[in-house]
């Protein structure tokens, strides 16, 4: 089943700092090459709001493949201890509405952060 799968990275002051900005595009940057040099075309979409860098995946039909494609590139950057990664998909019970869980990290104690 095909799902979507989000990047959460806290920013340190309300809508990112411009290091963060360009953290944020520089690593859309990243994910995009490491996803297209294994052959996955998937559009890779972000955002900083008052609280998070977001970076989007949308439409995946081998989620863990793709995790395994990122979890290295956020690790390559320090960021991997930071992400909390989140997978979407429609509900088997309500085709408008989405089934989040948090994938990354395995420990993770809330059900979804806030945002």
């Amino acid at each position: 089943m095909a799902c979507n799968m989000l990047i959460q990275l806290p920013v340190t002051v309300p809508f990112g700092t411009d290091e963060e900005f360009d953290l944020r595009v520089r690593l859309q940057r990243e994910l995009s090459e490491a996803l297209a040099r294994a052959g996955m075309r998937c559009p890779v979409s972000g955002e900083i709001d008052a609280e998070h860098i977001n970076l989007w995946f949308d439409g995946t039909d081998d989620a863990e493949r793709m995790f395994g494609l990122v979890k290295p590139v956020l690790a390559a950057a320090g960021l991997l201890d930071r992400a909390v990664v989140i997978l979407e998909s429609p509900s088997p019970y309500d085709p408008d509405e989405q089934v989040s869980w948090v994938l990354w990290p395995p420990d993770h104690a809330e059900a979804l952060p806030a945002g």
